[in-house]
């Protein structure tokens, strides 16, 4: 890595920390659970080298999706050099060694079902397994399953239709469409409806 990738990455780790307020890397180390070691290895050039999963805590603690990460790390400056760009050639190599059968069978069950529309769609769901456990790599989390009635937490929720009770009076709901968070950050509300007498909760 050159002078100026180095200086590059060094100030977007020095940007980063200052954006949430930690005055040094053992700080840091602290809130996002990665080895204080592991921010001087980054400082020094030592991007490549560095365990995506590393790159994914760090992104996390300062709110960033892990490609965004990579890319604020590896990006030129305008009318510099190219960055190397190893790291998220690497993330992209992962990506697909986890999408590869869903990537490779999918369109010929999608055009198994437009000559076929009676093909029951179980068939379907063996081909979404290598979506969830990107998901899971990346450390998404589903807030709560289709049909399952929980407690109405306005923070993770959000109706879907008129209730005509107010909001805060609303206890228990029905989630249509799952939500999802990625560690401490909310990335989408799971979609509910009320439910408006007392149920047996299914969570």
């Amino acid at each position: 890595m050159s002078q100026d990738c180095h200086n590059h990455v060094k100030n977007t780790l020095r940007r980063w920390r200052e954006k949430i307020n930690c005055d040094s890397y053992r700080q840091w180390s602290q809130k996002s659970h990665v080895p204080e070691l592991q921010f001087y290895r980054l400082e020094n050039g030592l991007l490549e080298q560095t365990p995506l999963g590393v790159i994914r805590k760090i992104a996390d603690s300062v709110g960033l999706p892990l490609d965004v990460a990579i890319r604020q790390l590896t990006q030129p400056q305008q009318g510099g050099e190219t960055y190397p760009s190893e790291a998220y050639q690497q993330f992209q190599q992962e990506t697909l060694a986890i999408l590869e059968s869903l990537l490779l069978q999918l369109p010929t069950f999608t055009d198994a079902i437009s000559r076929h529309p009676d093909l029951p769609a179980s068939r379907l769901l063996p081909f979404l397994q290598p979506l969830y456990q990107l998901l899971k790599t990346w450390g998404i989390e589903p807030i709560g399953q289709v049909g399952e009635i929980v407690r109405y937490n306005p923070q993770e929720h959000e109706l879907m239709e008129d209730s005509s009770s107010p909001a805060k009076e609303i206890e228990w709901v029905r989630i249509r469409y799952v939500g999802y968070r990625q560690g401490d950050r909310l990335l989408y509300r799971a979609r509910v409806s009320p439910v408006e007498s007392t149920p047996h909760p299914t969570h």
